[in-house]
């Protein structure tokens, strides 16, 4: 359903590489903690994206793209550094875990990569980014975070804690397919276009909420793997990207079904 074109993912190796290679710096002792970190979330999407040709959203999806090549070389190293004799089940938790923790940031790396290229050009690539469908990922995006972060912000206003407990249950599921929906409608009524726009709305939105656990538990050596909280993240960015992207071709079909078909945010 998506388009592999050479041009349009022209930047994923580059990033990977030089994202697995952030990571190996870090892992070696060459860079502190906190410029690694930094690096390994946003630099290789950042460097796909300046590399990638076409949309805003090209760069944000050649950025998600590079994270889970990057993801596949931090487990592969963090495997080969444990010497731990069931070599196939730790490279799939690593392989699982560093894809869901890069997904999000290299996302929006990508996609801020992709709109610098276009300023530095002044191409006016970024530009073919119809408005319906930039300003539908934008809300979608919005959606997303202000739903999740209904429930906190009910419990400091009233104090209901056990009704915003109920309430987070069911955000959980209703914000990113609710984001996703917002996304998929405003790009148009083709699914291919629903899809991406549901994907990188759930990115967008997954990152900003998983950042602040991620800071507290993640400088030190990636001990953030070795945290409840750690994991219960790593799994709201599967389970945001898999209902967003459903919300987002769910949107499409809803808008190909009101007869409006593929508009104007069809090539967003």
């Amino acid at each position: 359903m998506v388009s592999f074109d050479a041009g349009r993912f022209s930047g994923v190796i580059p990033g990977a590489l030089a994202g697995g290679g952030v990571f190996l710096l870090g892992r070696s002792g060459l860079l502190p903690d906190p410029v690694m970190v930094g690096a390994f979330l946003f630099g290789g999407g950042l460097i796909a994206g300046l590399l990638t040709r076409g949309r805003v959203r090209d760069g944000a999806v050649a950025g998600a793209v590079c994270g889970v090549l990057a993801a596949l070389i931090a487990a592969a190293s963090t495997t080969f550094a444990a010497n731990d004799p069931s070599v196939l089940s730790t490279f799939a938790f690593y392989a699982l875990f560093f894809t869901g923790l890069l997904l999000p940031y290299n996302a929006i790396g990508g996609a801020a990569g992709r709109a610098v290229r276009s300023a530095l050009q002044r191409d006016g690539a970024a530009g073919t980014d119809e408005g319906g469908g930039r300003r539908g990922i934008a809300v979608g995006t919005a959606a997303i975070v202000g739903l999740a972060l209904a429930p906190g912000l009910l419990t400091i206003f009233t104090g209901l804690a056990f009704v915003s407990g109920l309430l987070s249950l069911l955000l959980v599921v209703a914000a990113p397919f609710v984001g996703g929906f917002i996304a998929g409608y405003a790009s148009g009524g083709r699914p291919k276009d629903g899809l991406e726009a549901g994907f990188v709305a759930a990115l967008f939105g997954i990152g900003p909420l998983a950042f602040i656990p991620l800071l507290l538990t993640a400088l030190h050596d990636f001990g953030f793997t070795e945290t409840f909280e750690g994991m219960v993240v790593i799994a709201l960015v599967y389970l945001f990207t898999l209902l967003g992207t459903a919300g987002g071709v769910a949107g499409a079909f809803a808008r190909q079904s009101s007869g409006e078909g593929v508009g104007n945010g069809g090539a967003s």
